[in-house]
Order: structure tokens, then sequence, then C-alpha cells
């Protein structure tokens, strides 16, 4: 089975406008499998920047309540990511997607929750091409990148 990775920054524009593609595709083919990774914010040659680690936990944790859920959180997140991440977004995020926000605060207090995000930007950051959103696409242990300048279109 086809798999499409989608590797994702929340404050970046072009993975928002991915996003929705990304989001529409999921919701509407049953086609290929569909992940997502964190790859946190670049700040220039600095590294990550400093909602990253933030971000990550959070969706992490959001993620770990509701896997069945990954792209529309991952979505969601996006949408939220003007706004100040804490309980009240994370709160209106689970609402939205019909999960118990209890059970998302009780992913994010899980002791190995800054590890668990550390690693997902780790991931992320090792599957980005460049600076901007990418997205993957696996077939048979071949692995292709997309351009995200469109609507994503997979290949068939």
């Amino acid at each position: 089975m086809a798999t499409l990775t989608f590797v994702f920054d929340p404050y970046c524009a072009r993975s928002l406008a991915a996003a929705q593609s990304v989001h529409d595709l999921w919701r509407s083919d049953p086609g290929p499998r569909i992940a997502t990774v964190h790859a946190g914010r670049a700040s220039s040659r600095l590294g990550l920047g400093p909602d990253s680690e933030r971000s990550a936990r959070a969706f992490s944790a959001l993620r770990d309540a509701a896997p069945h859920l990954e792209v529309p959180l991952m979505y969601e997140l996006h949408r939220a990511s003007s706004d100040r991440l804490g309980r009240r977004v994370l709160t209106d995020i689970a609402q939205r997607l019909q999960i118990d926000p209890a059970q998302v605060f009780e992913q994010l207090r899980h002791p190995q929750r800054r590890e668990r995000a550390r690693h997902e930007l780790e991931r992320g950051r090792a599957l980005q091409l460049g600076d901007g959103p990418t997205l993957l696409f696996e077939r048979d242990h071949v692995v292709s990148s997309l351009p995200l300048d469109g609507p994503v279109l997979v290949p068939a």
C-alpha cells in the first residue's frame, strides 16, 4: 500500500497551504495511507525556533490521544498556530474533533512526552527537504518527494 508522509511546520504559511490539501485528500480519498511528522520551525541557521518543542509536544499528545485523527489534528494545529498554544487552544482542538480534553492533557503529562517530541522533531528535520514542508510518497519501498506548490496530486 502507498503511504504519503507530510513533513510539516505549523508556523509556515506554505505548510498551512499544503496542510489544507493533505487534509482534503485524507477526507475524500480512501487511497494512500497518510502519515504526518512535525519538523518544527526553522530559524535560519540557528536550528529550531522557540515554539517548535511546545508545538511538537502538543501534537504528540493529541496524536497519542486519537491516533486515527492524525491528519485532522495536524490540520487543526496549523489553524491554531497564530494563537498561543496553551490549554484553551488544545481544549478547542480536542472538542472540535470530539476528543476528550482530559485524555489529551493526560497524554501531555506523560513522563516521556518531551523525549517523544524531541524524537518527532529530529525525525521531521531528517525527512524535510529544504526549509519548507515536504510530502513524501512511498510505494514498494521506493520514496519520492512531491512538489507542494499547488494541490496535492497522488501518483497513480
